[in-house]
């Protein structure tokens, strides 16, 4: 949707993990949910909102590569003012910090699928 010139753009990731010993429930259904919430409450257009499953059959797949290729195409698309959204809904994890001087030495990540039965942090 565009209010004047502004644009509002999302990327929408949802990693169940099938079949693997990571496997969740609802992380599918929560970016369904959330592309709804976006349509309907915040004039967000179908078209603005790409979504990345890993549910069978899903078109693309959210591998690392395709996540950083859809957030590269939602900023290509994006100018001054913008509004731009991303949710991930999966699998989180910490990492060591490498920037000095934070209160905390680790920083937050998500889980990315490269592969049916590994998980790895992007």
């Amino acid at each position: 949707m565009e209010i004047g010139n502004k644009k509002r753009l999302a990327v929408l990731v949802g990693c169940n993990y099938h079949n693997t010993q990571y496997e969740l429930h609802g992380c599918i259904n929560d970016v369904v949910q959330m592309r709804e919430v976006l349509l309907s409450q915040f004039g967000f257009e179908p078209e603005d909102v790409e979504l990345l499953t890993d549910a069978p059959g899903s078109p693309i797949v959210p591998t690392g590569k395709n996540i950083m290729a859809a957030l590269g195409r939602m900023v290509g698309r994006a100018g001054q003012g913008d509004i731009l959204f991303f949710h991930f809904s999966g699998h989180g994890t910490r990492i060591p910090s490498p920037r000095q001087g934070r209160p905390f030495w680790q920083d937050e990540a998500i889980g990315r699928l490269i592969s049916i039965l590994s998980l790895v942090v992007i």
